[in-house]
Protein backbone atom coordinates (compact mmCIF):
# COMPACT_ATOMS: atom_id res chain seq x y z
CA UNK A 1 0.00 0.00 0.00
CA UNK A 2 2.78 2.36 0.70
CA UNK A 3 4.39 1.95 -2.81
CA UNK A 4 0.87 3.10 -4.11
CA UNK A 5 0.09 6.00 -1.94
CA UNK A 6 -0.52 9.35 -3.35
CA UNK A 7 -0.62 11.56 0.01
CA UNK A 8 -4.03 10.39 1.60
CA UNK A 9 -5.09 12.69 4.21
CA UNK A 10 -6.08 11.52 7.75
CA UNK A 11 -9.10 10.49 8.45
CA UNK A 12 -11.81 11.86 10.44
CA UNK A 13 -13.43 9.40 12.52
CA UNK A 14 -16.64 11.01 12.81
CA UNK A 15 -17.09 9.85 9.58
CA UNK A 16 -17.07 6.12 9.12
CA UNK A 17 -20.35 4.36 8.91
CA UNK A 18 -20.96 3.30 12.57
CA UNK A 19 -20.38 6.90 13.09
CA UNK A 20 -22.32 8.59 10.65
CA UNK A 21 -25.67 7.89 11.87
CA UNK A 22 -25.20 9.92 14.77
CA UNK A 23 -24.97 13.07 13.19
CA UNK A 24 -25.98 12.67 9.67
CA UNK A 25 -29.61 13.38 9.07
CA UNK A 26 -29.42 11.10 6.32
CA UNK A 27 -28.35 8.19 7.51
CA UNK A 28 -30.19 8.70 11.30
CA UNK A 29 -33.12 6.27 10.70
CA UNK A 30 -30.28 3.53 10.73
CA UNK A 31 -30.40 2.98 14.52
CA UNK A 32 -34.14 2.56 15.05
CA UNK A 33 -35.11 0.33 11.77
CA UNK A 34 -31.85 -1.87 12.70
CA UNK A 35 -33.41 -2.57 16.33
CA UNK A 36 -36.99 -3.07 14.75
CA UNK A 37 -35.53 -5.53 12.03
CA UNK A 38 -33.75 -7.67 14.96
CA UNK A 39 -36.83 -7.89 16.70
CA UNK A 40 -38.73 -8.88 13.54
CA UNK A 41 -36.12 -11.86 13.25
CA UNK A 42 -36.24 -12.98 16.41
CA UNK A 43 -40.36 -13.25 16.14
CA UNK A 44 -39.59 -15.42 13.05
CA UNK A 45 -37.19 -17.44 14.80
CA UNK A 46 -35.49 -18.09 11.49
CA UNK A 47 -32.44 -20.39 11.54
CA UNK A 48 -29.51 -18.55 12.42
CA UNK A 49 -31.71 -15.86 13.79
CA UNK A 50 -33.62 -16.69 16.59
CA UNK A 51 -33.24 -15.49 20.15
CA UNK A 52 -30.94 -17.69 20.83
CA UNK A 53 -28.55 -16.75 18.54
CA UNK A 54 -29.13 -12.98 19.08
CA UNK A 55 -28.26 -13.57 22.51
CA UNK A 56 -24.48 -15.57 21.94
CA UNK A 57 -23.87 -12.68 19.63
CA UNK A 58 -25.11 -10.04 22.68
CA UNK A 59 -22.74 -12.51 25.00
CA UNK A 60 -19.72 -12.68 23.09
CA UNK A 61 -19.50 -9.26 22.62
CA UNK A 62 -19.25 -8.50 26.52
CA UNK A 63 -15.81 -8.22 27.07
CA UNK A 64 -15.25 -6.02 24.48
CA UNK A 65 -18.48 -3.41 24.21
CA UNK A 66 -18.89 -3.85 28.46
CA UNK A 67 -15.45 -3.84 29.78
CA UNK A 68 -13.39 -2.08 26.68
CA UNK A 69 -16.08 0.70 26.71
CA UNK A 70 -16.51 0.11 22.90
CA UNK A 71 -14.79 -1.39 19.68
CA UNK A 72 -14.72 2.11 18.25
CA UNK A 73 -13.96 4.47 21.57
CA UNK A 74 -10.41 5.39 22.54
CA UNK A 75 -9.24 5.55 25.73
CA UNK A 76 -11.34 4.03 28.39
CA UNK A 77 -12.04 0.71 30.08
CA UNK A 78 -9.43 -1.91 28.86
CA UNK A 79 -8.56 0.16 26.04
CA UNK A 80 -7.16 3.15 28.22
CA UNK A 81 -4.22 4.82 27.21
CA UNK A 82 -2.91 4.68 30.53
CA UNK A 83 -1.62 2.20 32.65
CA UNK A 84 -4.01 0.11 33.83
CA UNK A 85 -4.54 -0.36 38.34
CA UNK A 86 -1.23 -3.35 39.13
CA UNK A 87 -2.17 -6.35 40.76
CA UNK A 88 -1.42 -6.29 44.18
CA UNK A 89 0.64 -9.42 43.32
CA UNK A 90 3.23 -7.60 41.37
CA UNK A 91 5.70 -4.87 41.85
CA UNK A 92 7.85 -3.47 39.48
CA UNK A 93 11.04 -0.69 39.38
CA UNK A 94 9.82 2.47 38.18
CA UNK A 95 13.38 2.68 35.94
CA UNK A 96 12.63 2.08 32.21
CA UNK A 97 14.00 -1.37 30.95
CA UNK A 98 16.85 -0.52 28.81
CA UNK A 99 16.38 -2.14 24.73
CA UNK A 100 19.64 -2.82 23.95
CA UNK A 101 18.63 -5.39 20.60
CA UNK A 102 15.22 -3.65 19.27
CA UNK A 103 15.47 -7.04 16.84
CA UNK A 104 15.72 -9.57 19.92
CA UNK A 105 12.90 -7.42 21.97
CA UNK A 106 10.76 -7.49 19.00
CA UNK A 107 10.87 -11.38 19.12
CA UNK A 108 9.98 -11.48 22.93
CA UNK A 109 7.18 -8.79 21.82
CA UNK A 110 5.46 -11.12 19.41
CA UNK A 111 5.84 -14.39 21.69
CA UNK A 112 4.13 -12.56 24.09
CA UNK A 113 1.24 -11.30 22.19
CA UNK A 114 0.70 -15.04 20.57
CA UNK A 115 0.65 -16.09 24.27
CA UNK A 116 -1.73 -13.41 24.89
CA UNK A 117 -3.85 -14.86 22.15
CA UNK A 118 -2.58 -12.99 18.53
CA UNK A 119 -2.67 -15.31 15.92
CA UNK A 120 -1.19 -13.02 13.53
CA UNK A 121 1.59 -10.23 15.07
CA UNK A 122 3.45 -7.82 12.82
CA UNK A 123 5.81 -4.62 13.78
CA UNK A 124 5.47 -1.09 11.37
CA UNK A 125 6.76 1.98 12.02
CA UNK A 126 3.79 4.11 12.78
CA UNK A 127 2.47 6.35 9.44
CA UNK A 128 0.74 8.89 10.62
CA UNK A 129 -1.40 9.19 7.57
CA UNK A 130 -3.09 6.33 9.02
CA UNK A 131 -3.76 8.27 12.86
CA UNK A 132 -7.66 9.83 12.83
CA UNK A 133 -7.60 13.30 12.27
CA UNK A 134 -10.33 12.89 15.24
CA UNK A 135 -12.03 10.78 17.71
CA UNK A 136 -15.93 11.05 17.11
CA UNK A 137 -17.55 10.99 20.36
CA UNK A 138 -21.63 10.19 19.99
CA UNK A 139 -22.54 10.91 22.92
CA UNK A 140 -21.79 14.75 22.90
CA UNK A 141 -21.24 15.06 19.30
CA UNK A 142 -18.03 16.18 18.91
CA UNK A 143 -15.20 15.59 17.56
CA UNK A 144 -11.20 15.51 19.58
CA UNK A 145 -7.96 15.79 17.60
CA UNK A 146 -6.17 12.44 18.32
CA UNK A 147 -2.88 13.47 19.38
CA UNK A 148 -0.08 10.79 19.53
CA UNK A 149 3.29 11.60 20.95
CA UNK A 150 6.19 11.77 18.60
CA UNK A 151 8.13 9.29 20.39
CA UNK A 152 5.41 6.54 19.55
CA UNK A 153 7.15 5.51 16.52
CA UNK A 154 5.81 1.74 16.30
CA UNK A 155 2.81 0.32 16.05
CA UNK A 156 2.35 -3.78 16.60
CA UNK A 157 -0.41 -5.25 14.72
CA UNK A 158 -2.35 -8.39 15.78
CA UNK A 159 -4.75 -9.93 13.97
CA UNK A 160 -7.49 -12.80 15.95
CA UNK A 161 -8.54 -15.80 13.39
CA UNK A 162 -12.35 -16.21 13.33
CA UNK A 163 -13.64 -19.54 13.21
CA UNK A 164 -14.30 -21.12 9.48
CA UNK A 165 -17.30 -22.77 10.28
CA UNK A 166 -18.98 -20.23 12.27
CA UNK A 167 -18.24 -17.13 9.40
CA UNK A 168 -19.76 -19.32 6.78
CA UNK A 169 -23.03 -19.44 7.80
CA UNK A 170 -22.82 -15.72 7.21
CA UNK A 171 -25.01 -13.55 6.88
CA UNK A 172 -26.66 -14.60 10.05
CA UNK A 173 -26.75 -13.32 14.11
CA UNK A 174 -24.60 -16.60 14.27
CA UNK A 175 -21.89 -15.42 12.28
CA UNK A 176 -22.35 -11.99 13.78
CA UNK A 177 -21.26 -14.22 17.39
CA UNK A 178 -18.07 -15.11 15.93
CA UNK A 179 -17.59 -11.56 14.89
CA UNK A 180 -18.23 -10.39 18.14
CA UNK A 181 -16.11 -13.20 19.86
CA UNK A 182 -13.29 -11.96 17.90
CA UNK A 183 -13.61 -8.50 19.22
CA UNK A 184 -13.75 -9.31 23.25
CA UNK A 185 -10.61 -11.89 22.25
CA UNK A 186 -8.84 -8.63 21.06
CA UNK A 187 -9.78 -6.29 24.06
CA UNK A 188 -8.11 -8.93 26.05
CA UNK A 189 -5.31 -9.20 24.13
CA UNK A 190 -4.55 -5.32 23.29
CA UNK A 191 -4.90 -4.60 26.59
CA UNK A 192 -2.61 -7.30 27.96
CA UNK A 193 -0.04 -6.07 25.37
CA UNK A 194 0.19 -3.04 26.30
CA UNK A 195 0.50 -3.62 29.82
CA UNK A 196 3.30 -5.60 29.54
CA UNK A 197 4.71 -2.81 27.81
CA UNK A 198 4.14 -0.71 29.92
CA UNK A 199 5.56 -2.98 33.12
CA UNK A 200 9.12 -2.46 30.97
CA UNK A 201 8.94 1.35 31.40
CA UNK A 202 7.40 2.89 27.93
CA UNK A 203 3.98 3.85 26.84
CA UNK A 204 1.50 2.04 24.94
CA UNK A 205 -2.18 2.77 23.73
CA UNK A 206 -4.20 -0.40 22.87
CA UNK A 207 -6.45 -0.01 20.16
CA UNK A 208 -9.25 -1.99 18.51
CA UNK A 209 -11.12 0.12 15.63
CA UNK A 210 -10.53 3.44 17.23
CA UNK A 211 -7.21 5.75 16.59
CA UNK A 212 -6.33 4.38 13.35
CA UNK A 213 -6.78 2.89 10.68
CA UNK A 214 -6.64 -0.83 10.88
CA UNK A 215 -6.01 -2.20 7.49
CA UNK A 216 -3.36 0.02 6.44
CA UNK A 217 -1.48 -0.37 9.42
CA UNK A 218 -1.51 -4.40 9.25
CA UNK A 219 0.19 -3.83 5.64
CA UNK A 220 2.59 -1.56 6.43
CA UNK A 221 3.10 -4.57 9.58
CA UNK A 222 3.69 -7.20 6.74
CA UNK A 223 0.30 -9.55 7.78
CA UNK A 224 -1.30 -9.30 4.60
CA UNK A 225 -2.66 -7.43 1.35
CA UNK A 226 -5.48 -5.41 0.94
CA UNK A 227 -8.66 -6.87 -1.35
CA UNK A 228 -11.52 -5.75 -3.49
CA UNK A 229 -13.77 -6.10 -0.49
CA UNK A 230 -11.56 -3.67 1.46
CA UNK A 231 -10.66 -6.45 4.07
CA UNK A 232 -7.16 -7.38 4.93
CA UNK A 233 -5.92 -10.81 2.78
CA UNK A 234 -3.40 -13.14 5.18
CA UNK A 235 -1.50 -16.14 3.50
CA UNK A 236 -2.95 -17.60 6.68
CA UNK A 237 -6.54 -17.11 6.81
CA UNK A 238 -7.48 -15.25 4.00
CA UNK A 239 -9.56 -12.35 4.70
CA UNK A 240 -11.39 -14.32 7.95
CA UNK A 241 -9.36 -12.15 11.03
CA UNK A 242 -10.14 -9.28 13.16
CA UNK A 243 -7.65 -6.79 13.11
CA UNK A 244 -6.09 -4.48 16.73
CA UNK A 245 -2.84 -2.99 17.22
CA UNK A 246 -0.32 -1.17 19.90
CA UNK A 247 1.40 1.74 19.15
CA UNK A 248 4.06 2.48 21.96
CA UNK A 249 7.64 4.35 22.34
CA UNK A 250 9.24 0.78 22.87
CA UNK A 251 12.60 0.36 20.31
CA UNK A 252 11.25 -2.12 17.57
CA UNK A 253 12.05 -3.81 14.40
CA UNK A 254 9.74 -3.01 12.14
CA UNK A 255 8.47 -5.85 9.56
CA UNK A 256 8.38 -5.30 5.89
CA UNK A 257 5.21 -5.51 4.10
CA UNK A 258 4.66 -8.90 2.10
CA UNK A 259 3.19 -9.24 -1.27
CA UNK A 260 1.77 -12.72 -2.66
CA UNK A 261 -0.44 -11.47 -5.43
CA UNK A 262 -3.74 -10.94 -4.13
CA UNK A 263 -3.79 -7.14 -6.15
CA UNK A 264 -3.68 -9.57 -9.07
CA UNK A 265 -6.15 -12.26 -8.04
CA UNK A 266 -8.54 -9.59 -6.70
CA UNK A 267 -8.22 -7.64 -10.17
CA UNK A 268 -9.92 -10.96 -11.99
CA UNK A 269 -11.94 -12.43 -8.89
CA UNK A 270 -14.62 -10.27 -9.05
CA UNK A 271 -16.53 -13.03 -6.73
CA UNK A 272 -17.31 -10.61 -3.24
CA UNK A 273 -18.67 -7.83 -5.29
CA UNK A 274 -20.77 -10.04 -7.43
CA UNK A 275 -22.13 -11.72 -4.51
CA UNK A 276 -22.41 -8.74 -2.54
CA UNK A 277 -26.08 -8.37 -1.99
CA UNK A 278 -25.80 -4.48 -1.51
CA UNK A 279 -24.14 -3.76 -4.43
CA UNK A 280 -21.09 -2.09 -2.24
CA UNK A 281 -18.65 -3.59 -3.47
CA UNK A 282 -16.47 -2.26 -6.38
CA UNK A 283 -16.53 -4.62 -9.75
CA UNK A 284 -13.81 -2.14 -11.50
CA UNK A 285 -10.56 -0.84 -11.62
CA UNK A 286 -8.89 0.16 -8.52
CA UNK A 287 -8.54 4.15 -8.14
CA UNK A 288 -7.42 6.83 -5.74
CA UNK A 289 -10.99 8.41 -5.31
CA UNK A 290 -13.25 8.42 -2.74
CA UNK A 291 -16.90 7.48 -3.41
CA UNK A 292 -17.75 9.58 -0.23
CA UNK A 293 -16.54 10.99 3.02
CA UNK A 294 -16.57 7.53 4.49
CA UNK A 295 -13.82 6.47 1.95
CA UNK A 296 -10.23 8.10 2.73
CA UNK A 297 -9.11 8.99 -0.75
CA UNK A 298 -5.33 9.15 -2.15
CA UNK A 299 -5.06 5.62 -1.78
CA UNK A 300 -4.91 3.33 -4.76
CA UNK A 301 -7.69 0.77 -3.53
CA UNK A 302 -11.06 -0.99 -4.68
CA UNK A 303 -13.60 1.59 -3.04
CA UNK A 304 -15.98 0.49 -0.80
CA UNK A 305 -19.57 1.53 -0.96
CA UNK A 306 -20.05 1.92 3.09
CA UNK A 307 -23.58 3.62 2.92
CA UNK A 308 -24.78 0.21 0.43
CA UNK A 309 -23.38 -2.26 3.65
CA UNK A 310 -24.81 -0.62 6.27
CA UNK A 311 -28.12 -0.43 4.29
CA UNK A 312 -27.88 -4.23 3.68
CA UNK A 313 -27.59 -4.59 7.65
CA UNK A 314 -31.04 -3.21 8.44
CA UNK A 315 -32.50 -5.81 5.92
CA UNK A 316 -31.21 -8.75 7.55
CA UNK A 317 -30.59 -7.17 11.16
CA UNK A 318 -27.58 -7.98 11.80
CA UNK A 319 -23.35 -7.50 10.16
CA UNK A 320 -23.32 -9.12 6.91
CA UNK A 321 -19.89 -10.96 5.98
CA UNK A 322 -20.89 -12.46 2.78
CA UNK A 323 -17.94 -10.80 1.08
CA UNK A 324 -15.59 -12.82 3.75
CA UNK A 325 -17.48 -16.40 3.45
CA UNK A 326 -17.46 -16.31 -0.56
CA UNK A 327 -13.64 -14.93 -0.96
CA UNK A 328 -11.58 -17.52 -2.60
CA UNK A 329 -9.09 -17.10 -0.09
CA UNK A 330 -10.91 -17.86 2.46
CA UNK A 331 -9.73 -21.74 3.46
CA UNK A 332 -8.43 -23.58 6.13
CA UNK A 333 -4.86 -24.39 5.82
CA UNK A 334 -4.88 -27.17 4.11
CA UNK A 335 -2.07 -28.63 1.88
CA UNK A 336 -3.95 -28.16 -0.83
CA UNK A 337 -5.04 -24.88 -0.04
CA UNK A 338 -1.47 -23.52 0.74
CA UNK A 339 -0.55 -24.66 -2.59
CA UNK A 340 -3.05 -22.68 -4.12
CA UNK A 341 -2.00 -19.60 -2.18
CA UNK A 342 1.57 -20.67 -3.86
CA UNK A 343 0.13 -20.61 -7.10
CA UNK A 344 -1.65 -16.94 -6.69
CA UNK A 345 1.70 -15.49 -6.49
CA UNK A 346 3.71 -17.80 -8.58
CA UNK A 347 1.62 -18.69 -11.44
CA UNK A 348 -1.07 -16.18 -11.91
CA UNK A 349 -2.02 -16.93 -15.23
CA UNK A 350 -3.57 -19.90 -13.66
CA UNK A 351 -6.08 -17.87 -11.33
CA UNK A 352 -8.97 -18.16 -13.84
CA UNK A 353 -9.29 -21.88 -13.56
CA UNK A 354 -8.80 -20.93 -9.48
CA UNK A 355 -11.63 -19.16 -9.56
CA UNK A 356 -13.71 -21.77 -11.67
CA UNK A 357 -12.43 -24.38 -9.44
CA UNK A 358 -13.63 -22.69 -5.95
CA UNK A 359 -17.27 -22.29 -7.72
CA UNK A 360 -17.19 -25.45 -8.90
CA UNK A 361 -16.20 -27.53 -6.25
CA UNK A 362 -18.77 -25.49 -3.64
CA UNK A 363 -16.84 -23.10 -1.94
CA UNK A 364 -18.32 -19.98 -0.92
CA UNK A 365 -21.86 -21.60 0.17
CA UNK A 366 -23.47 -20.63 3.06
CA UNK A 367 -23.34 -23.11 5.96
CA UNK A 368 -26.73 -24.03 6.83
CA UNK A 369 -26.70 -22.57 10.73
CA UNK A 370 -28.74 -25.06 12.29
CA UNK A 371 -25.39 -27.04 12.79
CA UNK A 372 -25.01 -25.04 16.08
CA UNK A 373 -27.71 -26.26 17.33
CA UNK A 374 -27.23 -30.22 16.75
Amino acid sequence: MNSESLEPKRFDQKNNMIMRPFWDPSLRHIHSRYAETQLRQIERESDGFGLKDYSLAASASVLAFSFAVDINKANGGLTSWESLPPSVHFHFPESKTAVSDPVDMTQQLKRVARYLGADLVGVAKLDRRWVYSHHYIPETMESRPVEIEDACQYVVAMAVEMDYTMTKSAPTALAAAEFMRSYSRMAFLVSSTAQFIRHLGYKAIPSLNDTALNVPIAVDAGLGELGRHGLLITPEFGPRQRLCKVITDLPLEPDRPKEFGVTRFCSLCRKCAERCPGQAIFAGKRSTEALSVSNSAGVMKWPVAAEKCREYWLKIGTSCGICVRVCPYNKRQTGIHRMNRWLTKYAPWLNSLYVRLDDRLGYGKRTDPKFFKQ
